[in-house]
This record gives structure tokens, sequence and C-alpha cells, in this order.
């Protein structure tokens, strides 16, 4: 962030300066190097600058004094023909380590669960897990001495009241639930590193990865599940209209990584400016406790607009909003060890607050060396991000 950040209009002026390079590369036949080039291009670039006071850049004046670094006279490109002096932008290319918290708090808006393969054999050995208005019908389905009677009713098609339980739930097969509590809680971490540039005065190009830790836990509470018709002589007189089955709690340990890779572009007038990050990447978190791999699996896409004022270079103060878009449904998937086979795998969509709005603060020690705060906020999240930057 620095006191300006160049009106998008002067990209018309750059265009103009692109268009005669190749003459002025001609006029330079005895220079060969790649540096006399670019010197070339900044001799160009001084003859049709900006009039000083058409662009208003005030240079910070850091507390601790350092030498300007030789990558300034370079980047960002466009200073002499915005007759920007080298040092008075930030120092163009950054290395920082990042670190973020975040605690959300969603409401599920639709769920589409799996119970387990086997879920006649798992509710025949645990009948206390089974829904209350069908233990009655368990009792029967669960009694070998009635399997010959499921085979004559069935006309062979089934061998045993456990597959008529399988095929009454669903087992195997992904179906819309009704929850009665249908919440999700989650509490990550994050620690990384960035990569960035200043490109152009007005632009700058970043990368981050980073790794991710995620306690998650969805609140299932009940789940009321239709029974499929088995079509079965008079068997479908004994099932109930609902399975209702208490699922309760499914809490995972997740850890991962993101990588994510965009560009900030920003515009402003001597102390204020305004910036607008955008950036796409992807994420995944795998359960190692339980084996489960690819729990979470996402492309992702990252917006944030933001205002804010800097003095002297040395202290910035900026709020704004955050989207955060991941691509697809939450999914869990292989979870019959966490449940005890009664689950295999769920999707939800998730009820979010459409923004996160967020407030920070940085402070730059010297040319070189940074520290930035943010708060993260809304109706679901709170978390705060921190990044130590240096600059060269």
């Amino acid at each position: 962030m620095r006191k300006l950040w160049l009106s998008l209009s002067l990209l018309s002026s750059f265009s103009v300066v692109l268009a005669d390079q190749e003459v002025f590369t001609e006029k330079q036949q005895g220079k060969t190097s790649i540096q006399n080039k670019i010197e070339a291009l900044k001799e160009k670039q001084r003859e049709i600058h900006v009039p000083r006071e058409s662009v208003p850049v005030t240079e910070s004046k850091y507390l601790i004094d350092t030498p300007i670094p030789k990558t300034a006279h370079y980047l960002p490109l466009l200073q002499p023909l915005l007759d920007i002096q080298p040092g008075t932008l930030p120092n163009p290319i950054g290395i920082s380590l990042i670190g973020s918290y975040t605690h959300e708090k969603y409401k599920v808006k639709k769920f589409k669960g799996t119970l387990g393969k086997n879920i006649g054999a798992i509710l025949c050995k645990n009948p206390s897990i089974a829904p209350p208005n069908f233990q009655e019908s368990l009792k029967f389905a669960c009694n070998s001495k009635n399997d010959g009677l499921i085979r004559l009713l069935s006309g062979g098609k089934l061998k045993n009241g456990r597959q008529v339980i399988d095929v009454v739930a669903g087992a195997g097969q992904e179906q819309e639930w009704q929850l009665s509590d249908g919440s999700v809680e989650v509490k990550t971490g994050a620690v990384g590193v960035k990569a960035d540039m200043f490109l152009f005065p007005f632009m700058q190009l970043f990368f981050t990865s980073a790794y991710i830790h995620t306690e998650q836990s969805t609140n299932v509470g009940v789940a009321t599940v239709t029974p499929h018709k088995t079509d079965i002589g008079s068997i479908d007189k004994f099932i109930p209209k609902t399975l209702d089955f208490q699922v309760g709690t499914i809490s995972n340990i997740l850890d991962g990584y993101l990588v994510m890779g965009g560009t900030n572009l920003m515009i402003g007038y001597k102390g204020f400016f305004a910036s607008c990050m955008i950036a796409g990447g992807y994420v995944e978190l795998n359960d190692l406790r339980n084996d489960i791999k690819g729990f979470v699996q996402k492309p992702m896409m990252y917006i944030a607009p933001r205002i804010g004022y800097t003095y002297e270079g040395i202290f910035t103060i900026h709020t704004g909003v955050q989207r955060v878009e991941l691509f697809g449904s939450t999914k869990g998937s292989d979870l019959s060890k966490i449940t005890g086979g009664l689950v295999e795998g769920f999707s939800t969509e998730l009820s979010k607050f459409p923004v996160t709005f967020l407030a920070g603060a940085q402070f730059m020690f010297m040319r070189d060396l940074g520290l930035s705060l943010e708060y993260v906020g809304s109706p679901d999240t709170n978390g705060i991000n921190a990044e130590l930057a240096w600059r060269f």
C-alpha cells in the first residue's frame, strides 16, 4: 500500500511506449545487453513522462533508514513515465510468512447422506442405534428363523432379513436426509509463505502456499430417512413411513494444503487508496487419523475490495470485505470407521453470510521489513490474519 496508486487511465500512455519500443531498439544497435535495452526504454519514458504535479507520489520516510535496492530501479515498470523516483514506492519484490486462524459456524441448507452398505448387519448387531419405530421390524428381520420366509416372499431375490433392511434403508445410495440439528462448526489454522511482485505501480502479482489444519464437527442429530419400497409381497406393510437414525455429531481433524495465485489492483490519491484483490486456487484436506484421503477437494476463488489510508508509508490502515467461494458441496467420504459403519459418506450445502468484513493495519519498520494484522468477521465467522514481510 502506498501513498498513491496510479490511475488506470495511464495504461493508454503505456501502450504508446510499447508501440515505440522496437524503434528504440533499432536506434540502439550498438547496445545488446538487457540492461541497456531497459535503460533505453526508461529514457524514452522520461521524454513523455506525466508532469509531476499530476502524479502526487510522496516519498516514504521510514523510521529505520536502509539503502534503496537495485530492484527498485527496474520495478515497478512505468516509473520514469510517471516521474516516480526509484525507492518512492515499496521495494518491488516480497517474501512473506503468513498465518491465520478462523472459527466458523454454519447452518446446513441441504444434507445428503449415504448409509453403510451393510447397514442391515450393523443394525442387527447393534439394535440400539436403529430407529425406535423400527425395532419390531428389526427383530423379525434379524431372526434367522425367518430367512426361509423372506426367500419365499421375495422369489429368491433376497436371502435374509439383513438384505431387506439394506434395500429399505437404501444402503450405499446417496439420498437427502432431514436433520434435527444440521450445523457445522469449523476451526482452522494455517501457516504458509507468500511471494509477490509489483509489476506496475497499480498492479501487484502474488502466489501463496499454506499448510492447513482444521477441526470440523458436523452436527447431524437425528437423521430422518425415507424408506425405499421393496415391492416384495406384504413386507412393505411392516416398514414405517420414516426411519429416524440417531447419528449425533460427525467429527474430523483434517490436514491439507492451499495453493492460490492472483493480483491486487490499486488506485489512490496521496495517502488514500482503494484496492481489489482477486485470486483463484485449490484446497485439499485429508482425515489422516481415519485414513480418509480427499475429505475436501475443491477449487476456490477469493475476492477482497479494500479502502484505506497510509501515513508516510510507515503506518497503513484499511477496511473492506472479502468473499471466499469454494466450488462444490462439502463432502465427507469413507466415514465407516468414524460412525461404526452407520454412515458411509455425506455432502452438505451450507447457508453462509455472503461476505466477511475485514479491518487491518500494517506497520513498516523499515523499507525492507513490515508486519500486517487483519481481523475478519461476519455473523458466521471470526478470525485473524497475520503477515511478516521482507521486501527487496
